[in-house]
């Protein structure tokens, strides 16, 4: 399995994955991170997630906004992977990651707590700590 960010020139991956229109300017966004797992060149998974800067905190937090593996390859830990990939945004200084889930999710929890992902239970959102994975 390889994984690789998405930038401009990917669009016919995009549409690969898409269940709806997809839209391209997430490929031209800095902020915007769009990591996909490829399997003997084809897409099996991908996760989207958004840099946030922060009003009064130099380190800014990421938000993971949307994680899915294709159903034949859920639970090889390919959802895994690809949020152990974004800790490499530690390289661009930010130490938090979070992500907002239903509490009937229960693939998404235990995903994100395989992940290493920490439940403060005020909300329903996972913390990752970049130093620490």
């Amino acid at each position: 399995m390889q994984i690789r960010r998405l930038g401009p020139g990917d669009e016919d991956v995009v549409r690969m994955l898409a269940t709806r229109p997809p839209h391209f300017e997430l490929l031209e966004d800095e902020r915007t991170i769009f990591l996909v797992a490829f399997e003997d060149g084809e897409p099996i998974g991908f996760v989207l997630a958004h840099h946030l800067p922060r009003r009064h905190d130099p380190s800014a937090k990421l938000l993971v906004y949307e994680v899915d593996v294709a159903e034949a390859r859920r639970r090889r830990n390919v959802g895994k992977a690809l949020l152990a990939e974004l800790a490499r945004a530690k390289e661009r200084g930010i130490r938090r990651g979070w992500v907002l889930t239903d509490d009937d999710n229960e693939a998404g929890m235990a995903l994100y707590r395989s992940a290493g992902g920490r439940d403060p239970r005020e909300v329903i959102e996972w913390e990752f700590d970049y130093e620490e994975i």
